[in-house]
């Protein structure tokens, strides 16, 4: 009776190692994701390892709520060179939306709210990297408002 049960774990063990179709697609799919970071990162030459993906947001004007700018979230960035990286990275989705793209790097201490964040305006014309706190995003986001629609803005209370 032992031995039968060696025989049947031998059997199973093989019958685990084979490779079967999921397995051939699943392995083509991971070598396509490891060559697209690769490549990803040849290009860009970012200074950290290049992200899968990038979170971004649209932001809408607080008086018609039309698109006025694009903010993009630069997760792994911790200084200038950092912010644009994430700008090559997102050249294309910044092309395509022609707004205001502005990329921020997560607050040193994300444990506060009013810990400052550094953004780095990357178009229509590349800016000096700066420390900005949620509330001050939400003034220049009134004032991109404001300035997009100007008539709107002189009822502002």
């Amino acid at each position: 009776m032992g031995k039968s049960l060696i025989v049947m774990a031998q059997k199973q063990r093989n019958k685990r190692s084979r490779t079967n179709k999921s397995d051939m697609v699943a392995a083509h799919l991971l070598d396509h994701l490891v060559a697209q970071a690769q490549d990803i990162e040849l290009r860009h030459s970012p200074p950290f390892r290049a992200p899968t993906k990038v979170l971004t947001s649209l932001q809408q004007c607080e008086h018609c709520n039309a698109d006025i700018a694009l903010l993009i979230f630069g997760d792994n960035a911790s200084d200038a060179g950092g912010l644009e990286a994430y700008a090559r990275l997102m050249a294309e989705p910044i092309r395509k939306t022609n707004l205001p793209a502005f990329v921020i790097a997560p607050p040193s201490d994300p444990r506060s709210t009013e810990n400052p964040s550094l953004l780095l305006k990357v178009h229509p014309i590349q800016e000096e990297p700066f420390l900005t706190t949620p509330d001050e995003w939400l003034a220049l986001i009134r004032a991109l408002s404001d300035a997009h629609c100007p008539k709107s803005s002189i009822w502002r209370p």
